[in-house]
């Protein structure tokens, strides 16, 4: 999971990775998903269905900011929750919204956003 979150930061465009857990934490799966410049669409849609494939009881996704600034966008809090509504429908809970930057990392559960 480190891994794929440690590739994030150094790309150039922004991008997505969301880890898939099971129960006790365990990795299930990890989803890369390509931006297209300054942003990255991620239909909520998507990553229920992936959720619910792999059994997962929790996620955590991560995200990019090729600026280096890690301070959230209105759009990134707006996914951010409706990730989470949807989800919890599912008795998924997202566990946390990372901005990465310049080798800094933002967690919106740490900043009291999730």
């Amino acid at each position: 999971m480190l891994a794929l979150f440690n590739s994030l930061d150094r790309e150039d465009k922004e991008a997505m990775g969301i880890a898939y857990l099971g129960s006790e934490r365990m990795l299930l799966g990890l989803r890369h998903v390509a931006g297209f410049g300054d942003s990255v669409a991620v239909p909520v849609a998507r990553i229920a269905r992936d959720a619910i494939m792999l059994g997962a009881s929790a996620v955590v996704m991560a995200h990019n900011h090729p600026d280096g600034d890690t301070r959230p966008s209105a759009a990134d809090l707006s996914l951010t929750r409706r990730l989470a509504r949807g989800l919890a429908a599912l008795d998924v809970m997202l566990l946390d919204h990372l901005i990465l930057g310049c080798g800094s990392v933002l967690s919106l559960r740490e900043q009291g956003m999730l």
